[in-house]
């Protein structure tokens, strides 16, 4: 196993003074919500919108929240057709949410935000960092690519589809077998098995998303099913490229969902960007490395230096240079 160099991260104490409030939308007839987190001290940069994975909803970022929710205004926002929101038509596709996403910052009076896409959510973010930058005052993607693979996808889709179908009774329980095996072939779709030795905390965190698909109901297995059909449908990324929105694109460097490489390439489609890499992390990287991604996103979003960092590759200026 390659080890990073010894790295001691900043001390963050959970802030005791801040609000919270959660915001009601409504968008093409559509319901859904946004937890916005408010500190008791001048914030430090924009407020950071955060657009999770398919899988998560806006209660999925603890670890993260806790560490920057005393330097910035915090949005965890569930789109149509995740959490608690209304159910999204499968034809809707990800400029759709990118609309619904930049509402967030309409309705909440924001000129500009800092917009944070992982995953699922990269796409989402993109288009809407593409559609009105001037809104967007810095850019983060994790997970990115243009093009997700299509055989993985598509067994995801499969394990979702399973799942919702696979119920024994009208409640839709299922034997603890099936559960446990359902959840088995997803958290095999999301992490890198074959280089489990490299990956920090990697056992750790494969029980941990064990336990959270062990108790996924039939109807948010459709929804994940939705999702990922989405994703099959068409690029997530649009070939457009951006050129006024300063970014930061990176993932784990044993990233097998969205590989480095397909990171690197979205990276080079923003002009004047910043790559790197996460060391001993997969796509997961935000779990097995939490500490390591909030200091990455915080200096980024503060505009300090990400030369030098343990944790990191060098980071690369990729696409056409202002």
């Amino acid at each position: 196993m390659t080890t990073a160099p010894a790295w001691n991260p900043p001390v963050w104490n959970a802030p005791e003074h801040v609000e919270e409030e959660l915001v009601t939308l409504e968008w093409r007839g559509l319901r859904y919500a946004c937890r916005v987190i408010t500190p008791d001290r001048p914030p430090v940069t924009e407020p950071l919108v955060l657009l999770g994975g398919a899988l998560q909803d806006m209660y999925a970022w603890p670890r993260l929240e806790r560490r920057l929710s005393d330097h910035m205004p915090l949005v965890f926002v569930d789109l149509p057709g995740v959490g608690t929101a209304d159910d999204l038509p499968a034809e809707q596709g990800f400029d759709a949410l990118a609309e619904a996403a930049l509402l967030v910052a309409d309705r909440l009076g924001f000129d500009r935000i800092n917009l944070l896409g992982a995953s699922y959510g990269a796409p989402i973010a993109y288009r809407a960092a593409l559609s009105r930058p001037a809104r967007v005052a810095r850019l983060v993607l994790a997970g990115a690519t243009h093009r997700m693979n299509p055989r993985l996808v598509s067994d995801c889709e499969q394990v979702w589809r399973t799942r919702a179908a696979l119920a024994d009774g009208a409640d839709g329980s299922l034997t603890d077998s099936g559960a446990q095996e359902i959840a088995a072939r997803a958290v095999a779709a999301l992490v890198n098995t074959a280089l489990r030795d490299r990956i920090s905390q990697a056992s750790t965190v494969a029980r941990m998303l064990h336990r959270q698909f062990v108790r996924v109901t039939p109807a948010e297995a459709r929804r994940h099913a939705v999702c990922h059909q989405r994703l099959l449908d068409g690029d997530p990324l649009p070939q457009a490229g951006i050129d006024t929105v300063r970014a930061l694109v990176f993932t784990g460097e044993h990233d097998d969902v969205s590989t480095p490489d397909e990171n690197r390439a979205v990276a080079a489609a923003i002009t004047g960007s910043t790559f790197l890499l996460v060391r001993d992390a997969d796509h997961m990287v935000h779990l097995e490395r939490e500490a390591e991604y909030a200091d990455l996103v915080l200096r980024f979003l503060t505009d300090l230096p990400l030369d030098d960092l343990p944790y990191t590759t060098p980071p690369e200026r990729l696409g056409p240079h202002r």
